[in-house]
Parts: structure tokens; C-alpha cells; sequence
């Protein structure tokens, strides 16, 4: 937790409580004690960061001292509360240092308003703390929509992510993408540090994409939207209308998915851009190969009944 300190955009600084500051943050919530401080502990989110806002502290100036300090001891020590953050540059009373002290909880004070310091904080710490994972595989921005891109070893992933950057689009990442899920909704796509900006291409080894197409060719991370799959040629075929909507899960996440097969004379890379824009319309409520199988089955049966007459 000590690293809070050093995060400038949330303006942190300690009052007291040093020696406790290597308490862990092991939840992505941030409470406002409101209730607590009254003695009512009910549903109170114990392992979560309180914060105190104007609210709070008014409170704790009206309310008797001794009272107030036994409820914030009793309200710390429910369960792990990492810290205690006094938002608006509000100076805490000496009850509120004297239960910290207490109950070993650190404290720690912030210039931001509370409602400001909280979306702020609560964003924080769900980059810190949501699930990470790491994908063998190569992300592309293609027309502001994030595809990975699967297959097996020398299939052409990187070949065809490096015709993607030539017609205009966006690299995150070659061979290794490291996946994050956002708020428990989204996954969001990003490269490693040591890999930034690098691809390996077979015959080529490796090249800085950044120098050599520019800084606009590359990208720090983005939201996954769409998963493709290369593939060896099926013999038993696949879907052709493309009617049936696929989906793999990653971290708990579904992701529309798509295979494509591999054979010679295929533009994967043209194929993959049009499939990122047939995603942005599927996105938008626009299903093409459905609203074709519907019309031609409003056709047959408009048929049949002509027939019948």
C-alpha cells in the first residue's frame, strides 16, 4: 500500500500510522463509512478502503468524542480495512488518529473532493487488482476495434498483423498479449514491457514496428472486441453464412469469435478488416448473414404458399 504515495494523480500523503503502511489492498471497493460511524455495522464493507468525505466529518464534530472513537475502533477492527483516506484536505480529529492508532490502521489524508478522489481511486485500483492473464497471440487495432489474433505456431499471425500496420492500422501486441479484465465486463489488451513496439516475423527476426512505420503505428493497450482464429484448411467446411455467433471466454469475459482458414491466395489481412467492421455493426444491433437467411426463408415460405393456391 505504500506505493499510494507515490501515485501523484490521487494527491496522498500520511498523517500517522507509518508502521502499518504495508497493509494490502485485496478489494477494488472503496466505502464511505456513513452508517458505521453511527455503530450500525451492518453489510459494512470491513476489507474495503474508507474514505471520508465533508459528510463524514461533520458528523464526527458533532458527535461525542469518547462515543465516536469507540465506533471507529469498533468499525476497524470488523475486519482488514487497508486504510483510512480523509478526503477534501479535511484535517482528521484527534478521535479519528487516536482509533486508527488503535486498530493499527494507517491514515492518510488527500487535497481531491470525495466523489472526485473516489472515481479516481476506485479506477486505480481496479488496474492494480483485476485479473491478469497471458495469451499466446497478436493484438491489432483494426478501425478502432481490438482483434486478437490466434493460431498455432507459424501459421502467419505476425505476417498478417504486419500487413494490417502497412494498410493503416494499430499494433499492441506480437506473440505475447497480456490480458486484463476491466471491472469484471471487458478485457483490455496490452504488450509487456519488454516487447513493446517489437515484432518477430519468420525471415525477418525481429523489428521495431515503431521505428519503421512510425509512432502512430503502435499502441500502449486496447479493448478486446474480437477474437480471430487462423486455421489449417477444414475438410468438414465451416459455416458460410456465417449465421452462427461464436464466443471464447477469457477471464470469466465471453468475446465473439471467428475462424478463418488459412490457404494460399486468402488476404487474411483485408478479410480481418471487414470482419472488425461487420463487429462494429453487430455491436450496433446490424446482424448481415442473419437478416439475409431470414429473407431468403421469407422468401421460401412466401413461395410455398403461392404453390398451395
Amino acid at each position: 500500500m505504500s506505493e499510494l504515495l507515490q501515485v501523484k494523480r490521487l494527491n496522498l500523503e500520511l498523517v500517522c500510522g507509518k508502521r502499518y503502511i504495508h497493509r494490502e489492498i485485496t478489494h477494488t471497493s472503496v466505502n464511505r463509512p456513513g452508517l458505521a460511524l453511527c455503530g450500525h455495522l451492518d453489510n459494512f464493507r470491513a476489507n474495503s478502503v474508507q474514505v471520508f468525505g465533508r459528510g463524514e466529518h461533520a458528523y464526527c464534530l458533532r458527535e461525542n468524542k469518547t462515543k465516536l472513537r469507540n465506533n471507529i475502533t469498533k468499525m476497524l477492527s470488523e475486519g482488514n480495512v487497508p486504510c483510512v483516506i480523509m478526503a477534501a484536505d479535511l484535517d482528521p480529529l484527534p478521535a479519528v488518529k487516536k482509533a486508527c492508532l488503535s486498530a493499527d490502521v494507517p491514515l492518510l489524508k488527500t487535497t481531491m473532493d470525495s466523489s472526485a478522489f473516489m472515481s479516481e481511486f476506485s479506477l486505480f485500483l481496479d488496474e492494480k487488482l483485476s485479473p491478469v492473464t497471458h495469451i499466446h497471440g497478436v493484438l491489432v487495432g483494426v478501425s478502432g476495434i481490438g482483434v486478437l489474433i490466434r493460431g498455432g505456431a507459424g501459421i502467419g499471425k505476425s505476417e498478417c498483423a504486419l500487413e494490417l500496420i502497412k494498410r493503416g492500422h494499430i499494433l499492441v501486441a506480437d506473440d505475447v498479449v497480456e490480458v486484463q479484465a476491466r471491472w469484471g465486463r471487458f478485457l483490455v489488451g496490452s504488450c509487456p514491457a519488454m516487447l513493446k513496439h517489437y515484432m518477430e516475423v519468420r525471415g525477418l527476426g525481429i523489428i521495431d514496428v515503431e521505428l519503421l512505420f512510425g509512432v502512430g503505428s503502435t499502441l500502449d493497450e486496447m479493448n478486446i472486441e474480437l477474437e480471430v482464429v487462423l486455421t489449417p484448411p477444414q475438410k468438414n467446411g465451416l459455416d458460410r453464412l456465417g449465421v452462427e455467433q461464436n464466443t471464447t471466454t477469457i477471464l470469466g469475459v465471453d468475446v465473439p469469435s471467428m475462424t478463418l482458414p488459412v490457404t494460399p491466395g486468402r488476404n487474411l489481412a483485408v478479410l480481418i478488416e471487414v470482419a472488425a467492421l461487420n463487429q462494429r455493426l453487430k455491436s450496433q444491433g446490424i446482424f448481415s448473414a442473419k437478416e439475409f437467411s431470414q429473407k431468403i426463408l421469407d422468401r421460401m415460405k412466401k413461395t410455398a404458399q403461392e404453390h398451395d393456391k
